[in-house]
């Protein structure tokens, strides 16, 4: 007896020593007073402590985060050009639920009132005031001038100057009057290049991708193309180009190229979200993924060889449509004596053609081989070339495949800001694809497909999106059956978002394309919640088979909201989108980054 009894007092102390932890202290409010030039939402917005609401349930109390908040709210002030702000934060605690306070006393507003830049030769004032963020009789912002400091000497290495020096002053009194030295030392001159790296290659395959000479000035654009051209060989996973001074010279340096490899020969495996493009015809969102072999480097060149499983099932189609695909390939950046990077693919691929409300589903089987070759002009912009020798059935007791030719070019111009979460700039993209007339083949027909994106910010964190598409064939023959999707299609979230996907026009029961096409998508997208968004939303769209057809009155027009949540691959969207003419007629849709 006296064990259990000694157990039960254990127990209880156990309990005891639980329940008497402090309990975790809920924020209940922050208060912010004392600002007068700065609005309450907009200095909420940089706080880390926040309390509780619909979308943040129990946030804790952290006195370290506090203090921290306080910190940053000090440095806005700062860069707002209150250079004398003071804040003093507090909480109070009752009950477990603690209130938070923010006084502000924001001081004296400093403005710019002078700008002497002395020593600069290369670079004009006026440009090195904008590239610093300067400007005369506006407020004194010293976090971005200091932020801006590596830019500046980044123009400056363009120009050979690698050993810039700067030293910015500023003389506070009434207003800020602020001075920049600027030492901008020799012109700097390239003298030889040495490789280091784990597993060598053959020197003269890393010696062909350099943009720059012995003897020619340092330029940190070139340097840059250099490591870009060395990375797209899809052998180096890290490439630095580190100039290292001559002894006893103050103006040559070597470059010392720092390369580390991938693994050779591998097995790669990604699954998740992928998009299917039917042909050019048509995109659908998909679950999918692929296995692959590769081999990066054969007999010790840059030739890249790779095997490929690949498998994706569109989640709008009722996952009843899965697409197979197989790749054997060769990837090398040079053609011969030429820079034209060039793959060499032999495919073969089946998927399920879409038919509503019909069990039998033909199967499209697909195989030949396709050359591309693509020019990366700068940054996410590129020119692409296709040759594509292929057979394909269109129905599943075909008793022959159809033979098509076809030659492709593309140029994408990409100058958004962001890929995933773009709020300003723009992107043009044009298709154009010849099959058949020289090239042999069963069909002859022109495609011709042009897109324009564009983005203008509204605020400090919407953005007004636009997007305009308009695509067509030419020489189309009626009696051509388009099982494989080569027409136009609209419909689904990834254009029309009023109808289901490919349902925009139809025969029946069947997906109808046409030859024609032109759609407009217009987003006015603005966070609720740190990563949480609206988006307002109509699309406008047509398909067609006369140029006569076209006109405002025939376009059909839906439009809705939609909910956004960011993650790492972009933003998760779910839409519910209305047509105009049919208001009943409601769609949800779900999406993984924007539509456009």
């Amino acid at each position: 007896m006296l064990q259990y009894f000694y157990l039960a007092i254990g127990t209880l102390s156990l309990l005891g020593v639980l329940f008497a932890q402090d309990a975790p202290i809920k924020i209940r409010s922050v208060t912010i007073i004392g600002n007068e030039s700065v609005s309450n939402k907009e200095l909420t917005h940089l706080l880390r402590q926040k309390p509780s609401s619909w979308l943040i349930r129990g946030a804790k109390l952290e006195p370290r985060l506090v203090k921290l908040d306080a910190l940053t709210l000090k440095n806005y002030f700062h860069s707002r050009g209150f250079l004398n702000a003071v804040i003093k934060e507090s909480y109070k605690v009752e009950n477990n639920v603690a209130d938070i306070y923010y006084n502000i006393m924001e001081g004296k507003r400093f403005f710019v009132s002078q700008v002497d830049i002395r020593g600069n030769e290369l670079i004009s004032n006026d440009e090195l005031k904008t590239i610093f963020g300067i400007t005369v009789n506006e407020p004194y912002n010293p976090v971005r001038i200091n932020e801006n400091i590596a830019l500046v000497e980044n123009h400056f290495h363009e120009y050979g100057k690698l050993f810039v020096k700067l030293k910015i002053q500023d003389d506070i009194s009434d207003s800020v009057a602020i001075s920049i030295l600027i030492n901008e030392g020799p012109d700097v001159i390239i003298h030889h290049t040495f490789i280091e790296e784990e597993d060598p290659i053959d020197s003269i395959q890393i010696y062909r991708e350099l943009k720059y000479e012995k003897g020619d000035h340092y330029s940190l654009s070139a340097m840059d193309l250099t490591k870009r051209r060395l990375r797209e060989t899809g052998i180096f996973s890290m490439v630095n180009l580190i100039p290292v001074k001559v002894a006893d010279s103050d103006s040559l340096v070597n470059i010392v190229i720092n390369l580390s490899q991938f693994k050779q020969r591998e097995w790669n495996s990604v699954g998740g979200y992928e998009k299917i493009e039917f042909y050019e015809g048509t995109e659908l969102p998909a679950i999918g993924g692929f296995i692959e072999w590769r081999n990066r480097s054969i007999f010790n060149s840059t030739t890249n060889f790779s095997t490929k499983l690949m498998i994706g099932i569109p989640w709008e189609t009722k996952f009843n449509k899965p697409r197979f695909r197989y790749d054997i390939s060769l990837f090398n950046n040079w053609l011969l004596l030429i820079r034209w990077p060039t793959r060499v693919t032999g495919f073969y691929e089946t998927l399920v053609n879409y038919q509503e409300g019909n069990k039998s589903f033909p199967r499209i089987e697909r195989y030949g081989v396709e050359i591309s070759q693509q020019v990366k002009l700068d940054g996410r912009s590129f020119f692409e070339n296709n040759e594509v020798w292929e057979y394909f059935s269109d129905q599943e007791d075909s008793i022959r495949n159809l033979q098509q030719r076809s030659i492709s070019m593309r140029l994408h111009l990409d100058r958004k800001n962001d890929p995933l979460f773009p709020r300003k700039g723009y992107s043009f993209d044009t298709y154009f694809k010849s099959t058949g007339y020289f090239l042999g083949g069963e069909r002859e027909y022109l495609k011709a497909d042009i897109s324009l994106q564009t983005y203008i910010p509204v605020g400090n964190e919407s953005v007004f999106a636009f997007r305009l598409k308009s695509g067509r064939i030419w020489d189309w023959n009626s009696d051509f059956i388009d099982y494989s999707y080569e027409k136009f299609y609209l419909g689904g979230s990834t254009s029309m978002r009023g109808w289901d996907v490919l349902s925009f026009e139809k025969l029946g029961d069947k997906p109808w394309g046409e030859i024609i096409r032109f759609m407009v998508n217009i987003e006015y997208r603005f966070p609720v919640y740190k990563s949480i968004g609206i988006t307002l939303f109509s699309d406008g769209g047509i398909l067609s088979n006369t140029i006569d057809s076209i006109s405002m009155k025939a376009v059909k027009w839906d439009g809705g909201i939609g909910l956004t949540i960011n993650t790492p691959i972009g933003p998760a969207r779910l839409d519910y989108a209305v047509q105009f003419d049919s208001p009943e007629t409601g769609k949800f849709h779900l999406g993984v980054r924007y539509l456009f």
